[in-house]
C-alpha cells in the first residue's frame, strides 16, 4: 500500500473530493491526515523512516514553511517560496508546487492558451508560471501601484495596462479575451458574452458564469489541481472529473 500524509487546512477542501477519488477507483493508496502544528520539522523528517512516499500540503501555512526544510526543490519550490507536494525520492525528500502547472493546464483545456487577459484580483503564487505561454495580462486594481507591482512580476512583453475602474476595465474588454478573477470586486460590466472566464476564487455574483462564453470555475479548478497533484507523489494518475463530489 502506497502511503501519503496529509497537511491540511481547516475545514478542508481537498480531503472529501481526494477520498472520494480514491474509493471510487479502489486505489491501493492511504492518506493519513497530519496535524504537525509547530513540529512541521520532526513530521517531514518521520516520512521516510515511517514508510510515507510523499504528502499532499493543503495548509497555506504548512506551503510556506516547508521549502526552508527540505533540500530538494523543484523550481516551482524556489519561484514561489511554497511546496504543496512532497515525494521521497532515493532516500530524501523533494518538494514541488504544482499550483501553477495545474492553472497553466485547465486554462489549456479550456482552449485559453495564448490569450489576452485582464486579471482581477490579487496575484497568485508564482504568477509568471501561472500565466506562461499567455500573449498579454492586463491588472484590474485599486491603485496604481497595486497593479503595477502584479504586472511587474511578468516578463515585459506580456505586461499590458492598469485600469483602476469599472469604466476603464470595460473599455478595455474588446482588447482581452479571458478575464481571471482572484478575489475583491467585479464589476457585470466588464464580463461580455465572447469572454471566458477563469475563476480561482468565486465570484460575488453567481450570474458572472452567465454572462460569458466559457468557464473554468474555482471547483473544476480544483479538480484538476487535485489530479496533477496526485500524479506528481504517488504516480495516479486519474481525470479530474474523478476528484468530483455528488
Amino acid at each position: 500500500m502506497t502511503c501519503l500524509a496529509f497537511f491540511s487546512d481547516h475545514p478542508s477542501r481537498w480531503y472529501d473530493p481526494l477520498m472520494a477519488a480514491l474509493t471510487a477507483h479502489d486505489l491501493n493508496l492511504h492518506l493519513h491526515p497530519v496535524e504537525a502544528g509547530g513540529e512541521i520539522e520532526a513530521a517531514l523528517a518521520g516520512l521516510r523512516p515511517l514508510g510515507f512516499s510523499g504528502a499532499l500540503v493543503e495548509s497555506t501555512a504548512q506551503q510556506a514553511r516547508i521549502p526552508a526544510l527540505v533540500g530538494r526543490r523543484e523550481p516551482e519550490v524556489e519561484a514561489s517560496g511554497r511546496a504543496d507536494a512532497l515525494r521521497v525520492q532515493w532516500g530524501s525528500l523533494t518538494a514541488g508546487f504544482l499550483f501553477p502547472e495545474a492553472a497553466r493546464r485547465a486554462m489549456e483545456q479550456a482552449g485559453f492558451a495564448g490569450a489576452r487577459i485582464l486579471w482581477m484580483g490579487p496575484a497568485v503564487p508564482d504568477l509568471a508560471s501561472v500565466v506562461r505561454g499567455m500573449r498579454t495580462v492586463h491588472a484590474y486594481a485599486s491603485t496604481p501601484t497595486a497593479g503595477e507591482g502584479l504586472l511587474a512580476q511578468l516578463p515585459a512583453p506580456q505586461r499590458g495596462r492598469v485600469v483602476l475602474g469599472p469604466q476603464q476595465a470595460e473599455a478595455l474588454g474588446a482588447e482581452v479575451d479571458v478575464v481571471v478573477y482572484a478575489g475583491g470586486p467585479l464589476p457585470m460590466s466588464v464580463l461580455q458574452p465572447y469572454h471566458g472566464f477563469f475563476a480561482f476564487a468565486e465570484p460575488p455574483l453567481q450570474d458572472a458564469y452567465l454572462a460569458v462564453e466559457q468557464v473554468v470555475s474555482p471547483d473544476y479548478f480544483r479538480q484538476v489541481y487535485l489530479s496533477r497533484l496526485l500524479a506528481w507523489v504517488a504516480d495516479v494518475d486519474l481525470p479530474p472529473d474523478a476528484f468530483a463530489l455528488g
